[in-house]
């Protein structure tokens, strides 16, 4: 990994807002890298000015463990980002979604979004005539 990586890494990350997260994939897509671990490595050695908290695994849970995850987890909550019964956090609530002209200015790609649509079927539960599937 070079550092210039590293910083365009990390000049993502200081974009997130604060009570906002994303993942490890959204910042490595959004520098081009297809290899999610050197996100990872880059967190792991990120300067303090770099907000490596709202960096999350993409099931949206902490992926730290011991100390350091719940220090990650009370950071989260202090910027007001709230975790469900499993640990997760909702991403269509607490998501960051970059702004697409300044992704481009400062070269960066447009990633995937983290929530996807969902598809609505013929027979989903409460069409008229419909019939419910649990598949």
């Amino acid at each position: 990994m070079t550092n210039d990586l590293f910083e365009k890494i990390y000049a993502l990350a200081r974009a997130i807002p604060s009570g906002k997260v994303t993942t490890y994939g959204q910042l490595g897509a959004m520098v081009g890298l297809s290899d999610m671990r050197a996100v990872g490595d880059a967190m792991n050695a990120c300067p303090p000015d770099v907000p490596w908290q709202r960096v999350i695994n993409a099931r949206g849970t902490i992926s730290i463990g011991g100390a350091n995850g719940a220090r990650q987890r009370i950071l989260l909550e202090q910027e007001g980002v709230e975790f469900d019964e499993n640990g997760r956090v909702d991403f269509g609530a607490v998501g960051w979604k970059p702004d697409a002209d300044w992704l481009a200015t400062n070269g960066y790609k447009q990633p995937p979004p983290l929530v996807k649509e969902k598809n609505k079927t013929k027979n989903q539960a409460g069409d008229a005539g419909g019939q419910m599937s649990l598949f």
